[in-house]
């Protein structure tokens, strides 16, 4: 296998633990998640939005993340298989989609520790400590962009 797809596939299990991680955070109601969600809105847009309301969000929102990370999971097998409809997925447009709207959402939602309450400081610090959230799976679009862009042969094996 070689090194870009090493580097693929260890970014993968990132992304993967991030998604999953907050898809079942999110459908348990965490009520962290519900207090980002009604402070943000609070906060930033003056809208008033119910923990019940903010609560039904989470079950979409959670929904979409674990959908996100069975995406990549897919990927990912589809990278270590290094052929196949799999792995074409893995380095498909569908997957430059997936992992740039993964980035877009990690910063998003890093984002939310902020404008939840209203702050820079100290929330500044939750939205460093989330830049893999962000960072991991902007690489991975970066990777995928990178041999649509530039190999008409498949990787390495």
């Amino acid at each position: 296998m070689g090194r870009e797809r090493v580097v693929y596939a260890l970014l993968v299990v990132g992304g993967i633990g991030a998604f999953l991680g907050h898809g079942v955070l999110a459908l348990s109601g965490e009520p962290s998640f519900v207090k980002l969600i009604t402070g943000s809105f609070d906060q930033v847009l003056h809208v008033t939005v119910s923990k019940e309301t903010a609560a039904a969000w989470l079950d979409v929102i959670g929904a979409v993340d674990l959908t996100i990370a069975a995406l990549m999971l897919l990927m990912l097998i589809g990278d270590l298989r290094g052929a196949g409809g799999l792995y074409r997925f893995a380095y498909g447009r569908t997957a430059l989609v997936v992992y740039s709207w993964a980035a877009l959402w990690g910063l998003v939602t890093a984002g939310s520790r902020v404008t939840a309450v209203g702050e820079l400081f100290p929330e500044l610090w939750d939205v460093v400590e989330r830049a893999p959230n962000v960072m991991l799976p902007a690489t991975l679009a970066y990777l995928v962009y990178r041999r649509r862009s530039t190999a008409l042969e498949p990787p390495e094996r």
